[in-house]
């Protein structure tokens, strides 16, 4: 019997339909921290409360507070303007090895690489948690017993206060809220998430540029923010003084290498030095460059 072709084209779209629903979705969650020192260096700029996560992955009550905190749309409402948020999960790799349905992965694209991130935690993978579960981030829960939440300080990376066990998300926050009142008070207003996702763009636009030896146009990707910074917290402006170093420094490693190159093939390497100066507009190092020229 032959088919007919609508018939056969409806068919074909039901397979690719059946296919697009059986691929894995990341859950609604909170933004996780990919580090703790990342987590330091944010809750620092926006000076806010670290929440640590300290959950285990067979641990029932630990799914439940999963779901109604970290997966509470209202309480990611809440995190985005209040806190950076940190998960410590134990056994996670015996949950990955038994091919567990909370192990699962979808598929990402990130900077033109696929990466596979937790279902269960989007943006993370299984070795960013593995990473995070044996930095400072597991040390907190010293009771034995999960699941345990604590606010942290990020300018004393000390706690602030703890939970062990389950725990009401508007205990929470209210928790967040003082905090927040402390830190304002001991150390001024943060900035908004806004600003460090303009810093964290930056950083992405200038460490693409420096790589490729570009490093005059790395440094104009925060000059742009100039107007904006100034209005900046110490915390953040530090971050971006470090950057900026950071590309003078991968500048003057560039600089060290052409002048290494000298005795071996001074024509290439006086070559390769003109072609640099005019990448090293603002790192401070174009007379340097331009002496061993000659000029």
């Amino acid at each position: 019997m032959k088919i007919r072709p609508v018939l056969a084209l409806c068919a074909a779209f039901a397979l690719v339909g059946i296919a697009r629903a059986g691929a894995p979705e990341p859950k609604t969650c909170v933004t996780l921290a990919k580090t703790w020192e990342a987590a330091v260096e944010e809750a620092k700029a926006l000076n806010v409360p670290i929440v640590v996560h300290s959950h285990g992955f067979y641990c029932g009550p630990c799914w439940g507070m999963h779901g109604a905190v970290m997966c509470n749309k209202k309480y990611i409402e809440f995190a985005n303007e209040n806190t950076v948020e940190v998960i410590s999960l134990q056994r996670l790799d015996e949950g990955v090895e038994k091919k567990d349905k909370r192990a699962e992965t979808y598929e990402a694209k990130v900077n033109g690489e696929k990466v596979q991130y937790l279902v269960e935690f989007p943006g993370m993978t299984v070795a960013d948690m593995n990473a995070l579960a044996s930095s400072k981030a597991g040390s907190y829960n010293n009771t034995g017993k999960i699941p345990y939440t604590c606010l942290v300080d990020p300018w004393t990376e000390t706690e602030i206060t703890n939970w062990p066990g389950s725990t009401p998300v508007g205990t929470i926050q209210e928790a967040v809220v003082e905090a927040k009142k402390t830190l304002a008070k001991d150390h001024g207003k943060g900035v908004s998430r806004k600003d460090v996702k303009l810093l964290d763009g930056a950083d992405k636009d200038a460490a693409a540029k420096t790589e490729k030896g570009e490093f005059s146009a790395a440094l104009d990707a925060y000059t742009k923010l100039a107007g904006k910074s100034e209005k900046w917290n110490d915390a953040l402006k530090d971050r971006l003084k470090a950057a900026k170093e950071k590309v003078v420094a991968a500048a003057q490693a560039a600089l060290d290498k052409v002048a290494e190159a000298k005795d071996a093939d001074p024509a290439k390497a006086k070559k390769d030095l003109a072609a640099l100066v005019t990448r090293l507009k603002g790192t401070g190092l174009e007379e340097k460059a331009k002496a061993g020229l000659g000029t």
